[in-house]
């Protein structure tokens, strides 16, 4: 007998000895979907005495095994498994532990592993085996004196073993297969255990929830409520900007030069119109810009590398420190590393700034903007998709509105923001056919 001091008080720990062949029993369902109202009917059978055995007890002498039949399709049966390497020395105990007495008593457990079979019935078996027997040597002989085509499509028929199949005589006239009975038991299986597995349709919108871009609204009526100017720029941002300039230069007709073309061309229409929240979310898209084309290229060639914030703060002195340094904390991790997560969340959002900002009524010729950010075409095209933009050639009328000649329209992309949105839809790689 044992005695074990534990935290305050004296547990007593003994060992009952292994007189009786019966004991309970410890068992592992591995990759099965057990059901618990079945029960389980235990046998037991004398065990032939090994020379190597140097342990003589009740579970040397006899074998345990448990089994039911309830299952309308499957044989439930557990067996005793002897497990290699160290797994062989392994004893399970079941104690029971008195609180009153302070008394925990150990009995030594037989572990057994349960598993499945299909159950088949006599006539089944005997019918498969006549069949099996005439397609045997058919299929023994084509793939032996067979063509080919006819070995490939024989090694077909036989390679997957839960498939559809078609019984009895006029099988051939019915349109929907029936499964096998061990597709059928695996199928039934499967749907118990599996419950709560995501669906495509799942696996889409969780996709579409952590990408990088501005969240879009996807209850919206009209494309300007998609993307609004609040979300995209921040009404504290707002209050900040300063346009008093460019609305003096344009009333007296005198050019106004920045570092972006997309904003040059845009600036005489939009303080035009008068909007001064639409010419505040400009100048906000020029902050961007320019910060953007002041990251410096990554060590290890992916995402940006952002200068020392004193570097920063001079180049871009004219915004002054506390937006330059809004930019950084709104789109960094807050390293000095801009990642490509992080790099792609800065570009579409400059993108759907470029939407909402354009006079054109939500569509945008992407060449400007192309060009200030240093893009090639087919990754400005992935931006705009990504925040739903459907991307066209220009057409005729676009095109003389613009000036733009045939050869140089058949360069241009235009991004359109049309309801309802269309996102890049999560890719299914299917997997190669064996051959």
């Amino acid at each position: 007998m044992v005695t074990e001091q534990a935290s305050a008080e004296v547990v007593k720990v003994s060992l009952l000895p292994e007189e009786d062949e019966w004991a309970p029993v410890v068992a592992s369902t591995p990759g099965l979907c057990f059901p618990p109202n079945l029960a389980l009917k235990p046998y037991s059978k004398p065990q032939e005495p090994t020379t190597s055995s140097s342990e003589k007890s009740p579970f040397t002498k006899s074998e345990h095994l448990l089994h039911t039949s309830a299952h309308p399709k499957i044989d439930y049966i557990g067996r005793e498994e002897e497990g290699g390497g160290t797994d062989g020395l392994l004893s399970h105990y079941i104690g029971v532990y008195d609180p009153q007495s302070g008394d925990l008593q150990l009995v030594r457990a037989r572990k057994l592993v349960l598993r499945g079979s299909l159950r088949s019935t006599t006539a089944e078996v005997e019918g498969g085996a006549k069949a099996a027997n005439g397609l045997s040597a058919r299929y023994n002989l084509g793939l032996t004196f067979g063509t080919k085509k006819s070995q490939r499509a024989i090694q077909n028929l036989t390679r997957n073993a839960i498939s559809p199949s078609r019984k009895g005589p006029s099988a051939e006239r019915e349109s929907k297969p029936t499964l096998d009975p061990v597709a059928a038991a695996v199928v039934s299986s499967m749907a118990a255990a599996t419950p709560t597995v995501s669906t495509r349709e799942d696996l889409q919108a969780a996709i579409d929830e952590s990408k990088p871009r501005p969240r879009p609204n996807l209850t919206a009526e009209t494309p300007s409520d998609v993307y609004p100017i609040d979300q995209l720029v921040g009404s504290g941002v707002l209050r900040q900007m300063t346009v008093k300039d460019w609305q003096d230069a344009v009333e007296q007709n005198e050019e106004v030069l920045t570092k972006s073309r997309f904003v040059s061309h845009r600036i005489q229409r939009v303080v035009s119109e008068g909007d001064v929240r639409k010419i505040k979310t400009l100048k906000y898209l020029l902050l961007l810009i320019e910060w953007h084309n002041v990251l410096l290229p990554a060590p290890k060639g992916k995402g940006r590398k952002i200068p020392d914030r004193s570097l920063i703060r001079e180049k871009l002195s004219r915004w002054g420190s506390d937006l330059a340094d809004g930019v950084e904390k709104r789109f960094s991790d807050g390293g000095r590393i801009l990642n490509s997560w992080h790099h792609d969340n800065l570009l579409t959002h400059i993108c759907a700034l470029c939407i909402t900002v354009d006079p054109e009524n939500f569509k945008t010729d992407v060449y400007d903007i192309k060009e200030d950010l240093k893009l090639d075409t087919k990754n400005v095209r992935k931006y705009f998709k990504e925040i739903g933009c459907r991307i066209t050639a220009p057409t005729e009328t676009e095109r003389g509105r613009w000036s733009l000649g045939k050869a140089e329209a058949a360069s241009r992309l235009v991004a359109k923001l049309r309801l309802p949105l269309e996102f890049p839809k999560m890719r299914i790689i299917q997997a190669k056919r064996r051959k």
